[in-house]
């Protein structure tokens, strides 16, 4: 067998999420049917990671294989982007040793999550609205380094059966400033003018927060549940000292908030075989 991997993006926005369902469309099953059509093989693939109804990803690995080697790669790339729809890009169709795994493989990943202020038609899509309330980013910022600190996140995810253990090593977890809200859509990679965010802090004109956090592995609704509890604590609706409790002891939130799916982007997967 003949082992690829497929470099791509996608706006989540009109799918169920990563994962074949039954009864609704997601990016895997609509990349496999686009396949089968043209390798015209049944196609068994395996993404990195699972991500939710309406989140979106900048920078995603599937893995597939097949009978016979792909005699002309770019050919196969340039069908494979006019099959699929708009909103899911392949940038690259990668040769790979028969036993890499997309998932298994990967050393650490990378989310973002966006958060806005200013009223938009346009990137309600991509970003969480919070103009209505008022939020004390002190206690956020002393949240989100806590979260550094944390290794068992029971108390941060959805229950699950794909997962054996809810020890996660965090690298990083931190809020930053991006000045305009053009910026929500540029590829993680790409140097930016963003500034850590500070208290005090009031934001100006077209400001978007940005929530950065990367892991050797995430939960299910792990970053989602992170950044709800979180503007839970700087809305006052959690204490600081509550949600450090609720973690140690591994319980779970007197309030239950997830964040929404539409802030929030897979931005980033690394491989030892990658630069």
């Amino acid at each position: 067998m003949n082992r690829y991997f497929l470099h791509l993006s996608y706006d989540g926005t009109n799918y169920c999420g990563w994962q074949v369902q039954a009864n609704a469309p997601s990016v895997q099953q609509t990349i496999n049917e686009a396949l089968l059509k043209l390798l015209r093989q049944e196609i068994k693939s395996m993404g990195c990671g699972r991500t939710d109804t309406g989140v979106h990803a900048k920078d995603f690995y599937m893995h597939f294989s097949t009978e016979n080697e792909i005699a002309d790669v770019p050919n196969l790339l340039f069908r494979l982007n006019c099959m699929l729809p708009e909103d899911i890009t392949i940038f690259s169709i990668l040769p790979m040793q028969e036993n890499a795994h997309a998932r298994f493989d990967a050393t650490q990943r990378t989310y973002e999550y966006y958060v806005h202020f200013d009223k938009s038609s346009f990137i309600k899509r991509f970003s969480f609205y919070q103009g209505y309330y008022k939020i004390d980013w002190e206690k956020v910022l002393e949240a989100a380094d806590f979260v550094k600190t944390i290794e068992d996140f029971t108390s941060l995810c959805l229950p699950s059966i794909d997962f054996k253990t809810n020890i996660c090593k965090i690298t990083e977890a931190k809020w930053d400033i991006l000045p305009s809200q053009h910026l929500i859509l540029k590829p993680y990679e790409v140097p930016d003018i963003s500034k850590p965010l500070i208290h005090p802090y009031q934001h100006s004109n077209g400001e978007v927060l940005r929530f950065t956090i990367s892991s050797n592995r995430f939960l299910r609704g792990m970053v989602r549940k992170i950044v709800g509890t979180i503007l839970m604590i700087g809305k006052g609706k959690i204490t600081l000292e509550e949600f450090k409790a609720t973690v140690s002891e591994k319980k779970d939130f007197r309030i239950h908030y997830l964040a929404p799916p539409n802030g929030l982007f897979l931005s980033k997967v690394k491989y030892p075989y990658f630069p």
